[in-house]
Parts: C-alpha cells; sequence; structure tokens
C-alpha cells in the first residue's frame, strides 16, 4: 500500500469521518499484513553526453529553495522513461513547488525538444516564471530557448551531476514508478501512457501530503488561492 499509518488515518478522517487512534491503525495494518511500499533512494542518473550548445546554459537559480508562497511562480521539469515491452517511452513532466501539483505533462517514444514543448502546453501562464531542469541536451536546443521566450518564462539549470538541485520532480517520477507503474508488471507504451494519465489525476486529486496538511495537491491549491 502507499500510504503510512499517519498518512492512512488522515485519510480515514478525510474521506469516512473517522477519527481513529494511529496505534489502532497499525495493529489492523499487521491483521490484515498490509505492507507500506518504502520507495528507494534517486541515486546519480547517467545522462546521454549528446552535444550541447553551452552558450544557451542557465545559472542555477533556484538554489535549492524548494518553496514559494504562490501558485505557477516555480517550476521543477525534467524527463524520464519508462522500461515498456515494446521499447522505452519518455515521460516530460512539470511539477509547481507550491502545491506539488504536476500541472502539464507529456509522453512520447522519442525523447526530443518536442517532447518538451508538448509537455509545457497545459500550464495557463508562466510569465516570468522560473523553470528548472538539469543539463539535458534538449534544455540546450534552439527550440527550447524560443519555448522559453515565447512563453515568458525564466530557465534555471542544475549543476552537471547535482541531481538534487532538481528533486522535487525527481522524487516524483520515483513516486510514479514504485508506487503505481511497477506494481503492474510488464506494459506496453499504450498502457503506460494510459495509467500515467491514471496515477496523475490521482496524485493531483486524491493523494493526500503531509507537507500539504495532509491534502492533495489540488485540495490544497483551492484552500489557499492568492
Amino acid at each position: 500500500m502507499t500510504y503510512g499509518t499517519l498518512r492512512l488515518k488522515y485519510h480515514i478522517k478525510n474521506n469516512l469521518k473517522l477519527n481513529l487512534n494511529h496505534k489502532l491503525i497499525r495493529r489492523y495494518k499487521k491483521i490484515l499484513g498490509l505492507t507500506v511500499i518504502v520507495r528507494k533512494g534517486m541515486g546519480l542518473a547517467n545522462k546521454r553526453a549528446n552535444e550541447k550548445n553551452l552558450n544557451n546554459k542557465a545559472p542555477y537559480l533556484v538554489e535549492c529553495n524548494f518553496k514559494t508562497n504562490k501558485f505557477g511562480t516555480k517550476f521543477s521539469s525534467d524527463v524520464s522513461y519508462i522500461k515498456c515491452t515494446d521499447g522505452n517511452l519518455y515521460l516530460s513532466a512539470v511539477k509547481d513547488y507550491f502545491n506539488n501539483e504536476i500541472v502539464s505533462f507529456f509522453t512520447s517514444n522519442n525523447n526530443n525538444v518536442n517532447l518538451i514543448i508538448e509537455s509545457y502546453k497545459n500550464v495557463k501562464n508562466y510569465k516570468n516564471a522560473l523553470m528548472n531542469t538539469d543539463q539535458g541536451a534538449v534544455y540546450f536546443a534552439y527550440e527550447y530557448i524560443e519555448l522559453s521566450k515565447n512563453m515568458d518564462f525564466r530557465r534555471s539549470m542544475s549543476h552537471k551531476g547535482h541531481c538534487w538541485e532538481n528533486c522535487p520532480i525527481e522524487n516524483w517520477f520515483s513516486q510514479l514508478k514504485q508506487e503505481w507503474l511497477y506494481l503492474l508488471g510488464k506494459i506496453t507504451r499504450k498502457q503506460a501512457t494510459e495509467e500515467i494519465k491514471k496515477y496523475i489525476h490521482w496524485y493531483n486529486n486524491e493523494r493526500i501530503q503531509k507537507k500539504l496538511g495532509y491534502l492533495s495537491p489540488v485540495q490544497y491549491r483551492l484552500q489557499n488561492k492568492n
């Protein structure tokens, strides 16, 4: 199961209006044989050393400050891949620092600039927002530079090999895989795409988070409108 004892307590309270003692919940988990999925640490990802235009490098503007008091002002984005029975599926996603919501995403069989462009389309307003990525080759591309100008967001790049500097989205990829996709076993790209959509809907609307006061990202955003 995904939730630990404390989050399960608040999930039951929010949905069933029952205020159960955490010790009672722990006992029932033991009786029913329920165990929590423990996510592994990220580790350093080995990126392909594609040719880059180093003139397009951006400074690390986030400076490991992953907090913001307003929705739509600071984002974390990256690309991850999912091994499928018919090849790799690439997922580009955008996460808002304010409430950890996945505000836009796109999947493709190819890891290229078009994947990034499509994955940014659902964000309503990027104006003067900060977009942090790693130093993947796609983020050095001329098309990505033009995208930042057209959408009016500020580019920020983590230092090379410092995956923790973009950990909000890196952690979320780990959650997606270990809480959902890995449990499904071997699946095709088409199946993975549909499951990613299901997970993101559940994650945004239903999955409560301790840091958000045991609310889901959407619930937190609606209760904290600026």
